[in-house]
C-alpha cells in the first residue's frame, strides 16, 4: 500500500509505542528531585523553568502508563511505584485549598489547568483500578484522591479559551465516570449547552492545527465515552476529516490560519494520534488508522497519550484494521472558513481569506508565502475579503476597506478646545473627507507543474507604490541568470525583472517575472518578515501584473529546475 504516493510508513503498534514510552520515562526520572529533605521532594524539574513547575501530571502519567501496561520494560517496578507515590505526594503539597493548580506561566488557581491534570491522570486511575498487579491499589488511592479533591474547583472555578470548555468537561466526565456519586452531571450539560464551536468545514474557534485541535478532539471523544455523549464524536469526526487535508507532503500542518501560539509554526501535529486511532477503532476507519501511522511515525508519536487508547481498551492492542491508501493529489475548498488547499505529491498550496499571507507554496523542504501590500494610508495590506472558486482555480479579493471609517480620508477641525484626554472620542464627531478604497483581486490558476497568479488593482491615484513579496523560508539558495545568492533570514533581493529560482538540496520553486518600479526595502505598513528570506518585485499603480510560480527538482548540472510535468527552465 502507498501513503500520499510514497511507500506507507509502519503501523501504529502497541509494541511500538511502548519502545518510545520506555525511552520517554528513561528520560524523565532523572529530573525528579528525590531527597526527602528538599522543599520540592518528588517534582520533577523542567528545563524550561528550572523548577518543579507545570508538567507534574504530564511525568506521572507515562510513569503510570509505563508500569500498568505489559511489555513495558517498566511494567510492575516496585522503584517507579516508589517515583510515582512521591509524585503524587508532590501534588498533594503544591495544590490550593480550593483543590485546583497554577500554571505557573501564566494562570493562577486555574480550573482548566487543573482539568488538564485531571484529563491526564484519570485514564491511569481508570487503568490501576482494572489491574491486579501488586501496588496497583495504592496507584487508584493517591491519585484518585487528586482527582476527587479537584473536582468542586473545577466545576466552579470558571475558564478562559473556548477549548478549556471541553477539557472540563472531559475532566469532569471521566471523574465522575471514577466517582459516581459526585454531583457534577449539571455542571457538564451547563457547558455542552453551548454546543460545540465548529463550523461545517470542521474548523474550531481557535483554529489552531497543531496545538489545540488536538486538545479540542480528545476532550471531546472522552466526554462522549464516559457522560454517554456519542454524538459529539460528530465534531471530532469533522476535525479529523478537515485536519488531513491541512497536511503537507512532510506530515507538517498548515498553522499560518491560527488564532493561538502555533500561528506560522512548522509542526508535525503528532499529539492528533491519539484522536485519531481511537476514532480509527470505534468507527471501523482504515483512512483514520493510515493517518495516525503517518503521524505516529514522528517524533516519538506523542507518548504517552497515544498509548491512552490501548490503556483503556486493552483489546485494541490486537490491530487487525485494515488501511486505506491516502489520497497523494486533490483541491480542497472550505467555503464558510475562507479556505482552500491543494496538493500534488509533494506540492502543496494554500490558500485563504483574513491573512496577510494570502497564498502560499510548500514544495518538499521550502515554503513561500505571496504577500502583497501598497503604501496606500495603511490600509493596503492584502487580507482577502473573499474567496471564490473559479473555473482554473480561486479567485481573492480586497475591498481595501479597515478601520471604522470604511475609506481612507482626511479629519477636519471641531472649533472648539480639545482636551488629550478627549482626543481620540473626539476623532468621531470630526468632518471627514473621504477618498476611494484601494481593492485588489488576486486571480490564482492552477497549471502544469505550479501556478499562475494574475493581480489587478484599483486606482484611487496613479503612481502609489506597491510590492509583491516572495517570503521564503531562509536555508536555501536563490539563482538568476546573472545572480547567485544564499537565502539568509532577514536578508532582501530585488528581482527586477526575469525569474528566480530558489532551491534547497533537490527541491526548487521558481517565481516571476519581477518588475522594478521603484525600490522601497522597507515599505511603510508592509508587514516585516524577519525569519524569512525576501524576494520583491516593485509595481505602480494601475497594475495588470502576471506572475508564476512553478515547483520542481533541482539540477546543479545544468543550473536550471526541472519543472514538475514539465521542461526544463
Amino acid at each position: 500500500m502507498t501513503h500520499g504516493g510514497r511507500p506507507a510508513p509502519p503501523r501504529l503498534t502497541y509494541e511500538r509505542l511502548l519502545r518510545h514510552l520506555d525511552d520517554q520515562v528513561a528520560s524523565i526520572l532523572p529530573n525528579q528531585i528525590v531527597d526527602p529533605d528538599h522543599p520540592e521532594h518528588g517534582g520533577f524539574v523542567s528545563a524550561q523553568e528550572g523548577m518543579a513547575g507545570m508538567g507534574q501530571i504530564g511525568c506521572a502519567q507515562s510513569l503510570g502508563t509505563a508500569w500498568l501496561l505489559e511489555g513495558s520494560r517498566y511494567h510492575g517496578d516496585p522503584a517507579l511505584l516508589d517515583r510515582l507515590e512521591r509524585s503524587a505526594a508532590f501534588c498533594r503539597a503544591i495544590r490550593r485549598p480550593s483543590g485546583r493548580y497554577d500554571l505557573a506561566t501564566t494562570n493562577w488557581d486555574c480550573g482548566p489547568y487543573t482539568a488538564f491534570m485531571v484529563q491526564a491522570i484519570a485514564p491511569v486511575v481508570a487503568a490501576a483500578r482494572n489491574s491486579d498487579q501488586e501496588g496497583s491499589d495504592r496507584v487508584g488511592e493517591v491519585y484518585g484522591e487528586i482527582i476527587r479533591t479537584a473536582v468542586p474547583g473545577m466545576a466552579t472555578g470558571g475558564f478562559h479559551t473556548p477549548n478549556h470548555r471541553w477539557v472540563l468537561t472531559s475532566a469532569l466526565s471521566q471523574a465522575l465516570t471514577l466517582y459516581p456519586d459526585l454531583d457534577v452531571a449539571s455542571v457538564i450539560e451547563s457547558y455542552l449547552a453551548e454546543t460545540i464551536d465548529i463550523n461545517p468545514d470542521g474548523e474550531y474557534t481557535e483554529r489552531s492545527t497543531a496545538v489545540y485541535n488536538a486538545i479540542c478532539n480528545r476532550s471531546l471523544r472522552l466526554t462522549a465515552e464516559h457522560f454517554d455523549r456519542p454524538d459529539l464524536l460528530d465534531a471530532v469526526r469533522l476535525n479529523l476529516d478537515a485536519a488531513y487535508r491541512l497536511l503537507h507532503a512532510d506530515g507538517s500542518v498548515v498553522t499560518s490560519l491560527s488564532n493561538r501560539q502555533d500561528h506560522g509554526q512548522q509542526i508535525i501535529p503528532v499529539s492528533m494520534v491519539d484522536s485519531y486511532y481511537a476514532l480509527a477503532r470505534v468507527d471501523g476507519n482504515g483512512f483514520y488508522a493510515a493517518v495516525a501511522d503517518w503521524l505516529g511515525s514522528h517524533q516519538r508519536a506523542a507518548v504517552p497519550w497515544s498509548l491512552e487508547p490501548y490503556l483503556s481498551h486493552p483489546e485494541w492492542r490486537i490491530d487487525d484494521l485494515d488501511r486505506e491508501p491516502l489520497p497523494p493529489t486533490y483541491t480542497h475548498h472550505m467555503p464558510a472558513s475562507g479556505v482552500w488547499r491543494s496538493r500534488q505529491h509533494d506540492t502543496s498550496a494554500t490558500a485563504a481569506t483574513g491573512i496577510s499571507t494570502p497564498f502560499s507554496v510548500k514544495h518538499g523542504d521550502i515554503e513561500v508565502g505571496v504577500k502583497i501590500c501598497a503604501t496606500y494610508f495603511g490600509r493596503a495590506q492584502f487580507r482577502a475579503d473573499r474567496l471564490e472558486e473559479t473555473e482554473k482555480g480561486i479567485s481573492l479579493t480586497f475591498d481595501g476597506a479597515g478601520g471604522w471609517r470604511d475609506a481612507p480620508g482626511y479629519y477636519h477641525p471641531v472649533g472648539r478646545p480639545v482636551t488629550m484626554d478627549e482626543y481620540a472620542y473626539v476623532m468621531r464627531e470630526r468632518d471627514y473627507t473621504a477618498y476611494d478604497r484601494l481593492s485588489m483581486t488576486l486571480d490564482i490558476g492552477q497549471v502544469p507543474g505550479g501556478f499562475d497568479l494574475r493581480l489587478c488593482t484599483s486606482e484611487p491615484f496613479n503612481n502609489i507604490p506597491l510590492e509583491i513579496l516572495f517570503a521564503f523560508s531562509p536555508g536555501g539558495t536563490l539563482h538568476t541568470d546573472s545572480l547567485v545568492a544564499d537565502g539568509e533570514a532577514g536578508h532582501t533581493a530585488f528581482l527586477r525583472s526575469g525569474t528566480a529560482t530558489y532551491h534547497q538540496g533537490a527541491d526548487a520553486i521558481l517565481v516571476g517575472p519581477g518588475a522594478h518600479a521603484h525600490r522601497m526595502r522597507q515599505m511603510r505598513n508592509s508587514e516585516p518578515e524577519p525569519n524569512a528570506f525576501r524576494l520583491l518585485t516593485m509595481l505602480r499603480l494601475p497594475v495588470d501584473h502576471t506572475f508564476h510560480i512553478r515547483t520542481g527538482t533541482w539540477s546543479e548540472a545544468t543550473e536550471a529546475i526541472q519543472i514538475d510535468g514539465g521542461d526544463n527552465a
